[in-house]
């Protein structure tokens, strides 16, 4: 099991049967050679598992604020190359060329939107891209603003 991303920490664990542990614990170099995880971040690994227990509905949650923005997207123009709206927290709006990808992101931050360039040689070049990733702390007002502004490029207020 990873603590990454989703719980917000680092690190892992192997669950398995003696026998694994006893081969890993005797052959697993990484293993030997790494340091046991502060404290703090096993406290930090306790209180995700203990939110995802105490909120077992998170996960389709976040899925329908994933869908309901998709659909805040497609409502506008739902043939658009423009953005890709995936089932997934990690959305991506296409805009080819570093500096122009640069400056959607400058203009959302501006906004107030936290919303970040990819940019080359990272992707090939002219395939850049905001990275945008959905929360369950993100507002209705939030996800709206956004929609806006990606379906109205063009605005000043992009």
């Amino acid at each position: 099991y990873t603590f990454g991303k989703a719980l917000g920490s680092h690190g892992a664990i192997v669950l398995g049967a003696r026998t694994l542990k006893d081969y890993l614990v005797n052959f697993a170099r990484p293993l030997i050679y790494s340091t046991a995880l502060p404290f703090h971040n096993l406290a930090s690994i306790l209180c995700a598992y203990e939110l995802l227990i105490g909120r077992p509905n998170l996960q389709q949650e976040l899925a329908d604020r994933i869908a309901w923005f998709g659909q805040l997207l497609k409502d506008s123009n739902p043939t658009s190359d423009y953005w890709q709206t995936p089932d997934s927290p990690i959305q991506t709006v296409m805009i080819p060329g570093n500096q122009a990808v640069r400056d959607a992101a400058t203009r959302l931050q501006t906004a107030g939107l936290d919303v970040r360039p990819i940019l080359s040689p990272t992707v090939p070049p002219g395939k850049e891209r905001l990275r945008i990733c959905l929360h369950l702390f993100n507002t209705d007002e939030e996800l709206k603003k956004l929609a806006y502004l990606l379906k109205n490029p063009l605005s000043s207020k992009l």
